[in-house]
C-alpha cells in the first residue's frame, strides 16, 4: 500500500484540528464551581455593576451583603464591594463555553441601582427603590413595593405582583409585560420597538397617550381629573392598558 500523500495528510490533520476546536467551543464538561464572599457593611443604596453574567438579587434576613458566584467553562474576573458599589466582572478563557451567575443577598429594605451589560437580571421581594439599567438581557421583577425605574436597550421586561406607587419602564428593542397587585399613583410606559401590556387594578386613571407608528389600546376606567396617572408612549409597537382580572 502506498503511503498517504502530503495533501491527504494535511487534510486529515486539518479535519482533526477543526474537530478539536469545535469540541473546545462546545458545552464544557467541567462541573459548576461556586464561591462566596460576605461583607459586613450594608450601604443604604447598593450599586451593582455586572458584566457578562446573570444576576439575581434576593432579600435576606441578614445585616450583611452576601454574594455567591457560580461559574463554568474557565470563567474569571474580579468581584468586590467597594464603598456602595458591588462590581461583578466576568472574563472567559479562549474557546470556552463560559457561564457565570451571581446571587446577591441583602436586607429587603436596601435600595438597589443595577447596571448590567449582558445578562438577565432577577429582583424579587424588595420594599425599597429599585433601579435597573440593562443593555442586553431579560429584566424580571416581582413582588416589589418601592419605586421602580427600569430601562432596557435590548431585552424584555417581565413585572408581576407589583405594589409600587410609581413605575417608569422604557425599552428600545423589547417588550414589557407588567401586572400590578395594587393601584399605583404614577405609571410611565415607553417603547421604541416592542409591544407592552400593563394590567392595573382599581381606577379610574388619567391616561395620556403618545404614538408615532404604533397603537395604544386603553381598556382602563378613565377620569382626566384622577390623581392616579398613566403615561403611555410608543414609536413602533402596541401598548395595551387593561384592568386586572
Amino acid at each position: 500500500m502506498n503511503p498517504p500523500s502530503t495533501r491527504t495528510a494535511l487534510a486529515t490533520g486539518g479535519a482533526l484540528l477543526a474537530l478539536a476546536l469545535l469540541s473546545g467551543c462546545g458545552q464544557s464538561s467541567e462541573p459548576d464551581e461556586t464561591e462566596e464572599k460576605t461583607y459586613d457593611d450594608v450601604p443604604e443604596l447598593l450599586i451593582v455593576e455586572v458584566d457578562d453574567a446573570d444576576l439575581e438579587i434576593v432579600p435576606d434576613d441578614t445585616e450583611q451583603v452576601r454574594v455567591t458566584r457560580t461559574e463554568t467553562g474557565g470563567a474569571g474576573g474580579d468581584w468586590e464591594l467597594t464603598g456602595e458599589t458591588l462590581n461583578l466582572e466576568t472574563t472567559c478563557a479562549a474557546l470556552s463555553d463560559c457561564r457565570v451567575r451571581y446571587q446577591v443577598f441583602v436586607p429587603a429594605d436596601t435600595g438597589l441601582a443595577v447596571r448590567t451589560d449582558n445578562g438577565d437580571v432577577t429582583v424579587s421581594g424588595f420594599s425599597s427603590s429599585v433601579e435597573i439599567a440593562s443593555d442586553n438581557g431579560l429584566v424580571d421583577v416581582s413582588d416589589v413595593t418601592g419605586p421602580l425605574a427600569l430601562t432596557s436597550e435590548n431585552g424584555d421586561m417581565n413585572l408581576s405582583g407589583i405594589g409600587s406607587e410609581s413605575l417608569s419602564a422604557a425599552t428600545d428593542n423589547g417588550g414589557i409585560d407588567a401586572t400590578f397587585a395594587r393601584e399605583p399613583e404614577e405609571v410611565e410606559i415607553s417603547t421604541n420597538n416592542g409591544d407592552a401590556t400593563v394590567a392595573l387594578p382599581g381606577g379610574p386613571y388619567a391616561v395620556f397617550e403618545t404614538s408615532e407608528n404604533g397603537e395604544i389600546v386603553n381598556d382602563l376606567p378613565t377620569d382626566p381629573n384622577s390623581a392616579n396617572t398613566v403615561n403611555a408612549r410608543t414609536d413602533n409597537g402596541a401598548i395595551t392598558l387593561a384592568p386586572t382580572g
